[in-house]
Order: structure tokens, then C-alpha cells, then sequence
């Protein structure tokens, strides 16, 4: 995609080939590239294939997007195994063989992830490849551009709000509905951070009132709500600001909630596999051990529900997000 200002894709694989090179140069690049942020520029770029294959449906954007989330995902996984190895050593009632679990998990999926690096040649300047596929293309980053990727994302708008409106606002799966509704509404707060500047937020003349208070310090203040600056000479997209901070607080509350509950599911799994307890036995250890009531899953599939039906229902937050 060759351009006179900016090329999102070109600045995120540019950060990504450094991670890479340094990496190759190390004993466990899995590990290394975990501990040195390479999941970011990852999550970026993959955004970004998705929403042009979404887009413009070239053959390059859909190849790429799932070579960056094939790598994505087993850092994803990394990450998980890690912190909650972490968390979970540091609690102690939690013996050690059970803490064991955690520390393999992240040893097998670092495995699994240098020999993908290894058997895709990503260490060596595999990506330079896609780039030279980007340059392919001449883009202008005019109305004609903007509109496609905005159309491409009310698209997604419109498939969140068909799929809350499928169950009702009555979810009844952590993984399938929750963790699920979340996924799709955080890529559309991520492509405010990765298209570098084409979006961004605009103040709506007149405050609206809601049915939760959005606005927290911590939503306000978040390096992930400033988004970059725009570019000279380029059209945008727009979303509403407030819109755009409710839709923050939302994934971060779902995330709380998804957390809770994958985390009585993986020291279950860890309880069942090294005490041999069986799977009942092993989840009200793992409650119990976290300190939650007998009623967590459900607890949190109703408080999701609630707080989803809210902000998307009653306050429309997807509805008044994209601008024009």
C-alpha cells in the first residue's frame, strides 16, 4: 500500500520485525517475545488485515490475517497460563503440584509457538514478504477509502447488535456468549488505536444521560483511550466520544467478569489433573480456593447480561458510536 503520509500496516510489521530479529537471537523466542510486548503490534495488525478483508476482500488481507492470528492466539494463550501461574503461586493455599500446571502450560504453548516461528520462517524476515505485498497497492487515504472502512464498520455494529438481539440479552455460556460478545466489541476500540489516527473521537454538543456512569477515572485516564494523532492531508472516521468511553468501560467490565470465571475453570482443570479429584469435586475446590460463592457462573452470566442490555439496549452506546 504504497502512500504519501501513513501506512498503519507498514509501522506495526516495522515494530513487529524488530521484536522478531531480536528474538531469533535468543534460546526461547516464544518466552522473550512474550515478555517483550510483541502480542501489541500483533493484535494491530491483525485488526487491520481484518477489517480490509472485511473491507475490500483482497486475497492478501485474509492470508495475513490468519498468520497473525494463528501467532496471536498462542501468545494469547502464553499470557493467560503465565499470569495465572503468577497469581496462583503467590496463594497459599494452592500447593505447588497444582501451580505446576500453570508452568507447563506455558512451556507447551512456547513450544507450540517457536515451531510455528521456526516452520514459517517468521525469524527470518518473513515479513517483509507481506510489505512487499502492500506495496502493490497505491491507497489514498481519501473519502472514497474512509467510507469503505466505515461501512465495514457499522457492519460489524449492526452483526454485535443481531447477535445480543439472538439470545435476548439472556446469556447462558461464559465462552460462547460472553467472552464472545466482548471479542467483537473490542475490535472496534482497537481500530481506533491501529489505523494510526483515522479515527477519531469527537465531543457531542449536548451531554446524554445514562444508565451507568461510563466516566470513570480509570476509563478516562486509560493509555488505550488516547488514540494517535491525525494524519495531515487525510480524511477520517469519527466516533462520538462518549460513546467511544462507554464502549471501554464495557469491555473492561466483561473482562473482569470473563476472567472470574476462566479462572475457576483452569484451577479446576489443574485441581482435577493433579489431586485426581473428580471434575464437581475440583470446581468447588477452585471456588472455594478463589473465594467466590457456589452461584459464580451464573452470577456473572447475569451480571453480563445486565450490564450488556444497558449499555446496548438502553443507552445505545453502539447506535450513537460511529459518527455521519
Amino acid at each position: 500500500m504504497k502512500t504519501k503520509e501513513i501506512n498503519p500496516f507498514l509501522f506495526y510489521s516495522a515494530q513487529l520485525q524488530k521484536l522478531f530479529a531480536k528474538a531469533a537471537k535468543k534460546d526461547n523466542p516464544a518466552i522473550w517475545l512474550h515478555k517483550h510486548g510483541a502480542r501489541t503490534p500483533l493484535f494491530m495488525l491483525e485488526s487491520l488485515t481484518r477489517l480490509h478483508n472485511k473491507a475490500f476482500d483482497e486475497a492478501i488481507f485474509d492470508k495475513w490475517n490468519s498468520r497473525f492470528k494463528k501467532l496471536e492466539d498462542l501468545l494469547g494463550e502464553i499470557d493467560k497460563y503465565d499470569e495465572m501461574e503468577k497469581e496462583f503461586k503467590a496463594n497459599k493455599i494452592i500447593s505447588p503440584e497444582v501451580v505446576k500446571y500453570f508452568s507447563v502450560n506455558v512451556a507447551k504453548h512456547a513450544e507450540k509457538f517457536n515451531q510455528r516461528l521456526r516452520e514459517k520462517d517468521w525469524l527470518n524476515n518473513k515479513l517483509e514478504s507481506f510489505d512487499s505485498k502492500l506495496n502493490e497497492f497505491t491507497v489514498e487515504y481519501n473519502q472514497e477509502y474512509i467510507d469503505e472502512l466505515q461501512f465495514s464498520i457499522v457492519d460489524e455494529i449492526d452483526a454485535i447488535l443481531n447477535f445480543v438481539l439472538k439470545y435476548d440479552y439472556k446469556f447462558t455460556k461464559l465462552e460462547e456468549h460472553i467472552h464472545e460478545v466482548r471479542r467483537k466489541l473490542r475490535w472496534l476500540s482497537i481500530y481506533a488505536q491501529s489505523l494510526q489516527g483515522l479515527i477519531q473521537l469527537k465531543k457531542t454538543s449536548k451531554k446524554q444521560k445514562t444508565h451507568i456512569n461510563y466516566f470513570t477515572k480509570e476509563v478516562l485516564k486509560s493509555s488505550f483511550n488516547k488514540l494517535p494523532a491525525k494524519p495531515n492531508n487525510t480524511a477520517i472516521i469519527e466516533y462520538d466520544e462518549d460513546s467511544f468511553y462507554a464502549l471501554s468501560w464495557l469491555i473492561e467490565e466483561l473482562g473482569i467478569l470473563k476472567d472470574e470465571g476462566l479462572k475457576v475453570h483452569e484451577l479446576k482443570d489443574a485441581l482435577f489433573i493433579s489431586e485426581k479429584l473428580t471434575e464437581d469435586q475440583a470446581n468447588d475446590k477452585a471456588i472455594t480456593i478463589l473465594g467466590f460463592k457456589k452461584t459464580i457462573e451464573s452470577d456473572i452470566l447475569k451480571q453480563a447480561s445486565e450490564i450488556i442490555k444497558t449499555a446496548i439496549s438502553k443507552d445505545k452506546i453502539l447506535d450513537k458510536l460511529v459518527i455521519g
